[in-house]
């Protein structure tokens, strides 16, 4: 598979079958993972796998509690909340269904690595580390991309992946049931396994119409398709 045929078949798969991810695998989109490039080349990322299904399940209990709020606060409309093959593009049905999730990757941010500049993060009371200085190049930087590759790798190895932030809503219980020392920041998750929805293909803005070209608002007109491109 080509990176072009992984990037444009990647899809947000929030519901998966019940069944095991390979470990060789595993161990090589872990990897590929690693090899994403980082701010400073700091490599700060720190992945915890979650295969065992008794962990699975303490995380959606607390998941399932959150979405409980979140489902009353929401503010988009139907339309934003429904793909182009009107699935619901919440996180709800993925928490409905994460026990079955073969493979959960959370990402962290390893301090002893990543800090970069003197004063850009002071300690608490408890461990745990507060920013106090605003640096570009930030946490997400590096694990973000550590995340692309791990979701683009999934694919070409013919798996599902869906990236989420939602872990943030139960932050300090999920912390607690996977041993995350105070230093070290969780930052997000990625889902990872075999589909077992069959999804459509997404709705994309097009690219002049979120692309300037040397200045705002000059649109950047694409030439017609002049390169082969998979389909969507």
């Amino acid at each position: 598979m080509s990176v072009f045929d992984a990037i444009y078949g990647l899809r947000a798969t929030r519901i998966f079958e019940d069944r095991e991810v390979p470990k060789p695998i595993l161990d090589h989109v872990l990897e590929a993972a690693t090899m994403a490039c980082s701010s400073g080349n700091t490599q700060p990322w720190e992945f915890i796998v979650v295969t065992d299904r008794g962990v699975r399940k303490r995380i959606q209990a607390e998941m399932i509690e959150a979405f409980k709020v979140i489902d009353a606060e929401r503010a988009q409309t139907k339309e934003q909340l429904t793909d182009g093959a009107g699935r619901s593009v919440t996180g709800r049905a993925a928490v409905e269904n994460l026990d079955k999730v073969p493979v959960i990757v959370v990402v962290c941010w390893n301090p002893d690595r990543g800090i970069r500049m003197k004063g850009e993060y002071a300690e608490n009371p408890d461990g745990s580390l507060r920013e106090t200085r605003e640096i570009p190049g930030g946490r997400g930087v590096s694990l973000f991309q550590a995340s692309q590759n791990l979701m683009l790798a999934a694919r070409a190895h013919g798996l599902s992946s869906l990236f989420t932030t939602f872990f943030f809503l139960r932050r300090e219980q999920i912390r607690e049931i996977l041993g995350i020392p105070p230093r070290i920041f969780m930052e997000c998750a990625v889902f990872l396994g075999y589909s077992a929805e069959k999804l459509g293909a997404p709705r994309r803005l097009p690219v002049e119409k979120v692309s300037h070209l040397n200045r705002w608002g000059q649109v950047y007109h694409p030439d017609d398709r002049s390169t082969d491109r998979p389909e969507r």
